[in-house]
């Protein structure tokens, strides 16, 4: 592997710090999530930064209604919203009208308004529709039509159905209706007859964004995806669009609050590591696009980032809404700040400005697709706080890198108690104009190290954020120099999540040697490496048994070309999580063990073959081979994951039904599982607010851990839970699983189905065995930092490729590596 790519790799991928996220945006927050740090030297400097912020209140709950979309501020007061009526799947089988609600301004009434069918739908098999409507009320409806040529479609999945011959005798027509305000047609348009005989009728099937330009003529994407203007006169124009602003995206049209029609567009740059928005102005009339009168180029890594434009309101011609805040765009291209979500104590919900400075939000109601219930819509307000209402909280800080993965919490923890309040700290800085030009990945990593290196700063300064979140290494550096608060001085004298109530293993592999605990991780899983048992009849192996092994299958004939010599060198040097002591400054990569790990890994291919595509004989019997590696012992051991989430069930699968034994990454110390965390929680040493920002860790784990989850899990990490009911909760739910059944219900069930055989679910004495691994793996999986990943591959590389001995890379890793402990410790 070239070792330039191999360096990048661990520049991008190794950086420890868990809590950098989302890619940087050129454009920051104004919000209190702020790139200054230290102006959040005191507490009064964050009760002043959110003195004026808004807070969201409860409103109104809509009854039957599931969600609303695609809402607009009506010229004569109140709102047009679209929306659905109900998810009944019998209801779904019956062709319904259209229709658009209207809502007063206070959200107290609201009005369904319904338009009339055309005949064709009435004799349509099946129908799909897709209204447009603008602020004036003016309503146009795209309708497809479906024939299915006299075959009926089961209600249920039939296995023995023939769908492909389905689908290739249905037929579909489209048209495009014009309403008058009561809802009957005004002017029924038979697209097929209007669109060039060079477009696939099919792609008609699906119309995407419209906009009603007035009662008589919308702007539709259509077919090749370009727009198209129809008139109810039933003429039609494609709208034509240079190739320069369609070649990665496809534009997308925007009403601003002038009434006016824009078109946003999208463009990567020459690196893909960028994209640059534009929303320019059209005129239906000539085609022309004219000049941008909004750009914005953002850091992000594919298709639209992570905001999107709105119609705005009073002197805001666009809205441009983030996870972060919502801007307002000027019509002259200048910005404000508006809102911030996280301010505001919720992350970013569906909204629409509803006079004298205040916003309705909502969100769908999720709980509406459980045991049948009627579905109904909560309506938030977003209102300004009262002066000094958040002057008797404590403020607690944490810091992150961009947008903070655990905004929905902080949000939760915000507004369910009136006595701390969680203060995000962004540490991210804002893109120069030359970082903006190179974004290389050692140009990032660069940057990653500065921004850190603030934080650093701060910590030293006395000015450490209240709550850290830490890779494995910074946290035994942190700790070593004092930084780092014990947890259990907190966790001794708290009777709900102490030493009795979290797994034991987790606790000995967070602790230094001298018993301090200075963070603490919601959940984790274990990597590990499998073996069939009757090559291997015991767990956790070491070395020597695994290359013994190898030596001795001489029939398996994938052993060593399923992967390179760099591949298994990536995965086995994790096997030992003390090549690195943080917290005695020592390195051991010139030992006999690794020495003899690295002459192991040399024995696999330099490169992996793979089959020509163009030969399909050989590239379907390479795949099939693939699939079939473990099961005919071609290949000997897989890495997998236990997660707490069907373990061992489907890779019993891979190896044929076999009994599996968790061989592990292989040791002399019977602890070949590797613990892998995605977040570890910690709190400053000389913190203001250690009761407040331990309720808010507690909050975290007992989160994590599921409570509200009938399955114990929740969208925080991935994985066991470290509390012990939680984990017991986790391994014993593995008893079943959940599946869908012939009629698409949900159902539990006790096997799986793959290669033509029946695979159970791990059985009571399995599972308990399973426990008893997992329980025992008390050591990480290596976190090297991305200078010690980077001597550790261009060393290695150099010895797979013949320019020195073994113990000469392993030499060059030691005494590199040593050097940058020493300087870090």
């Amino acid at each position: 592997m070239n070792k330039n790519i191999i360096k990048t790799l661990a520049l991008t991928s190794a950086f420890c710090f868990a809590m950098c996220s989302c890619a940087n945006d050129k454009k920051q927050s104004a919000s209190t999530q702020t790139n200054s740090p230290a102006n959040n030297s005191s507490a009064q400097a964050l009760i002043d930064e959110t003195e004026n912020s808004y807070k969201l209140v409860n409103y109104k709950t809509l009854d039957n209604i599931p969600y609303l979309y695609d809402i607009k501020n009506a010229d004569d007061g109140g709102f047009y919203a679209l929306s659905a009526d109900t998810y009944d799947s019998e209801a779904e089988k019956t062709i319904t009208k259209p229709f658009l609600y209207k809502i007063s301004s206070d959200f107290s009434d609201i009005k369904k308004i319904e338009f009339e069918l055309p005949e064709q739908a009435e004799n349509a098999d099946d129908l799909y529709t897709n209204l447009f409507f603008n602020k004036n009320g003016d309503v146009a409806v795209y309708y497809v039509f479906f024939d299915n040529g006299g075959m009926k479609e089961p209600d249920e999945y039939d296995e023995n159905f023939n769908y492909e011959a389905f689908f290739n005798n249905q037929k579909s027509t489209h048209a495009l209706c014009f309403y008058n305000t009561d809802g009957t047609i005004k002017k029924f348009i038979d697209i097929d007859s209007i669109i060039s005989e060079d477009v696939d009728p099919q792609t008609l099937d699906y119309a995407s964004n419209a906009e009603m330009i007035d009662s008589d003529n919308v702007i539709v994407f259509l077919g090749d995806e370009l727009p198209y203007i129809i008139k109810s006169d039933g003429s039609c124009q494609k709208f034509e669009i240079p190739s320069e602003y369609t070649e990665n995206f496809t534009p997308t049209l925007i009403t601003g609050s002038d009434g006016n029609i824009y078109l946003r567009t999208e463009a990567m740059n020459s690196d893909y590591t960028s994209t640059k928005t534009e929303i320019h102005p059209i005129d239906i009339e000539t085609q022309e696009i004219k000049d941008p009168v909004y750009t914005e180029e953002t850091l992000r890594f594919g298709g639209y980032g992570g905001n999107y434009f709105t119609e705005g309101y009073d002197d805001y011609l666009f809205l441009s809404v983030t996870e972060e805040e919502v801007i307002g765009i000027k019509a002259d291209g200048t910005t404000e700040h508006i809102f911030n979500w996280l301010e505001a104590d919720t992350t970013s919900l569906n909204f629409i400005y509803a006079g004298n400075d205040e916003f309705y939000c909502w969100d769908t109601n999720y709980e509406m697709y459980e045991d049948d219930k009627a579905p109904s819509l909560q309506i938030y307000k977003l209102v300004r706080r009262e002066p000094g209402e958040l002057a008797n909280r404590q403020f607690i800080t944490i810091a992150s890198f961009g947008t903070n993965p655990l905004n929905t919490y902080i949000c939760k923890f915000n507004r369910e108690q009136d006595k701390y309040r969680i203060q995000s700290v962004n540490y991210s800085s804002e893109l120069t104009p030359e970082e903006m030009n190179d974004k290389s990945p050692e140009a990032l990593a660069e940057k990653s190290d500065e921004d850190y290196n603030k934080l650093k700063l701060d910590i030293v300064a006395g000015k450490c954020p209240d709550i850290l979140m830490l890779g494995r290494t910074d946290t035994e550096l942190l700790g070593k120099k004092g930084a780092l608060l014990d947890l259990y001085t907190l966790m001794d004298n708290d009777t709900e999540i102490n030493r009795d109530t979290l797994l034991p293993n987790i606790l000995r592999s967070l602790e230094n040697s001298k018993g301090n605990l200075y963070s603490i991780t919601p959940n984790f899983t274990v990597s590990t490496l499998i073996a069939k048992k009757k090559l291997v009849d015991h767990d956790n192996w070491t070395l020597q048994e695994m290359t013994d092994l190898y030596d001795k299958m001489k029939d398996a004939s994938m052993r060593y070309t399923s992967m390179d010599k760099q591949q298994i060198f990536d995965i086995l040097i994790n096997s030992d999580s003390s090549l690195v002591d943080i917290e005695n400054s020592e390195c051991h990569f010139d030992t006999p063990e690794f020495i003899d790990l690295l002459k192991f890994c040399n024995k696999f291919v330099d490169t992996v073959e793979y089959p020509d595509k163009e030969n399909e004989e050989d590239y379907e019997k390479y795949y099939r081979d693939m699939e079939r590696q473990y099961i005919d012992d071609q290949s000997l051991i897989e890495n997998i994951v236990l997660s707490g989430d069907r373990d061992l069930v489907y890779d019993k699968a891979f190896f044929g039904d076999a009994e599996l034994s968790l061989v592990g990454y292989p040791t002399s110390n019977d602890k070949g599982g590797k613990l892998m965390t995605d977040y570890e929680f910690s709190i400053g040493a000389n913190s203001a607010a250690k009761e407040g920002a331990w309720e808010f860790i507690k909050m975290i784990l007992k989160a994590s851990a599921g409570d509200n989850d009938d399955d114990g899990r929740s969208m925080l990490g991935y994985g066991y839970s470290v509390l012990k009911d939680k984990f017991d909760k986790q391994i014993n739910s593995m008893s079943k699983l959940h599946d869908y059944d012939d009629d698409g219900n949900l159902i539990e069930t006790t096997s799986i189905n793959s290669h033509g055989m029946k695979i159970n679910v791990l059985s009571k004495e399995e599972l308990e065995s399973l426990k008893n691994y997992i329980l025992n793996c008390d050591t990480y999986i290596n976190s090297l930092d991305a200078d010690a990943y980077s001597i550790c591959y261009e060393e290695a590389g150099a010895y797979f490729q013949g320019e020195k001995s073994a113990e000469e890379a392993a030499k060059m890793m030691q005494n590199r590596i040593s050097l940058i402990v020493s300087e870090k410790s």
